[in-house]
């Protein structure tokens, strides 16, 4: 396996001269290509990902090995107590081995945010992964909805589960919604396509695929992400004084709106015509009512088993099982990160959440004040739009379980790689 060349090495960390293909590299972006392609499902929900996944994290290990690098352990706490807290929780309620799985794709995951954190050295890494993933997200959405206006249920997977809503080859339209919404702030910090008119297209058409997902979601978590967006964008662009009066302006006609507009609105009326309307709005926000009424159910019963409970926590993916067997009205799983965690993993897994959480939050507050190395700049020119990414996932925690999905991870991987690569330019200047 060949490496990306280096220069100027201090204390052991090379910045890479200029991006040159290898093997790790394309065996990264081509698993970032398969990060769509979930369903059909294989043995314990895994994919063709994960194959590739497993192959970098051995192919990633080799090449550090031979070469001397040396190995950052992003997000190593937060992580450490979620497998805590997972495994003690699996331990004293004597959790079934699928409770163990989880704990193991906990660290699988990591291993895999790891190996793309060596894009610190490898400047083709983040090259390969970036545009992967930009080129990625348009084909495949300029697919899928070409294959839903046409009806191809089969490639959409439409279904009579969710009605006229498309989970793709994800399995779930929120989780497809997720992605895509996810992949438009990768577009936009990279500026892939090249080619701004192309690249606005390129928008378009995942906010085509986005829509056909019907994701109340995806929808709420697009918009936190633009106006955060816009109010990072000022701040880079004219100084905090901007940015600052930019996000107290937001937060003013957002208070404004609550307070006067909302109270005046009848939201079960506009559910209600949104019901006997087109089947798309009928699907999505015709029922976002009942969607609203069973998340705070779930909130409820899941806030009545914990303190019923105790602090250790009733083991990874035993939420539904264990509301089941207390004769819960509502048996579901948490559909909440935060909530799921405290259930699941008990208070060291709480801990290790909140500890994940300050890791991520730093390193994009790194992103968002930083400049990055002319080489990384060259791939990713708008890094501050890559850190609008961990506010967006934090809201779809509150209605998702974010914690495994694959891009997100991904995305981790790559914010470490930048930050690091940020850290060694700035040791290397000093």
């Amino acid at each position: 396996m060949t490496t990306t060349e280096t220069a100027d090495r201090t204390d052991g960390i090379g910045i890479p001269a200029r991006p040159r293909g290898d093997l790790l590299a394309a065996m990264m972006g081509l698993t970032t290509c398969l990060l769509p392609f979930l369903v059909p499902a294989g043995p314990g929900n895994t994919a063709p990902a994960d194959l590739g996944i497993m192959l970098c994290i051995v192919l990633a290990v080799l090449w550090a090995v031979r070469e001397q690098l040396p190995i950052k352990l992003p997000y190593i706490a937060g992580v450490t107590g979620l497998v805590l807290g997972g495994a003690f929780a699996a331990f004293v309620t004597d959790a079934p081995v699928g409770a163990a799985l989880v704990v193991i794709q906990d660290l699988l995951l990591l291993a895999w945010a790891v190996s793309l954190a060596l894009g610190r050295h490898n400047l083709a890494i983040v090259g390969a992964v970036t545009l992967a993933w930009c080129r990625t997200a348009v084909v495949y959405s300029a697919v899928m909805s070409v294959a839903y206006l046409v009806g191809i249920n089969a490639l959409t997977g439409v279904s009579a589960k969710d009605g006229v809503r498309a989970s793709y080859t994800f399995g779930d339209p929120n989780l497809a919604g997720n992605y895509l919404v996810i992949s438009l702030f990768v577009m936009a910090a990279c500026q892939h396509p090249r080619s701004p008119g192309v690249r606005r297209l390129g928008y378009l058409v995942v906010l085509t695929a986005i829509g056909f997902t019907g994701s109340n979601g995806a929808m709420l978590t697009l918009l936190v992400g633009l106006v955060l967006a816009f109010t990072v964008t000022r701040y880079r662009r004219q100084g905090p004084v901007a940015g600052l009066a930019t996000l107290a302006a937001t937060a003013l006609l957002a208070g404004l709106m609550i307070a006067f507009v909302m109270p005046r609105v009848d939201l079960g009326q506009i559910r209600e015509q949104a019901a006997g309307s087109i089947p798309l709005l009928r699907d999505s926000f015709g029922r976002s009512g009942n969607s609203s009424h069973e998340r705070a159910t779930i909130v409820r019963e899941g806030t009545n088993l914990f303190l019923e409970g105790d602090a250790a926590g009733f083991g990874p993916a035993r939420t539904k099982a264990t509301l089941a067997a207390t004769q819960a009205p509502y048996v579901k799983e948490a559909h909440n990160d935060y909530l799921a965690t405290l259930l699941e993993r008990g208070l060291i897994g709480a801990i290790g959440l909140l500890l994940l959480g300050v890791a991520v939050l730093v390193r994009c507050i790194r992103l968002v004040v930083g400049t990055l190395p002319k080489a990384y700049a060259e791939l990713v020119p708008r890094p501050w739009l890559l850190a609008i990414i961990g506010p967006v996932m934090a809201t779809a925690a509150g209605f998702y379980e974010v914690l495994h999905f694959r891009h997100l991870w991904t995305w981790l991987g790559l914010v470490a790689a930048l930050v690091l690569a940020m850290q060694d330019e700035q040791r290397k200047a000093s």
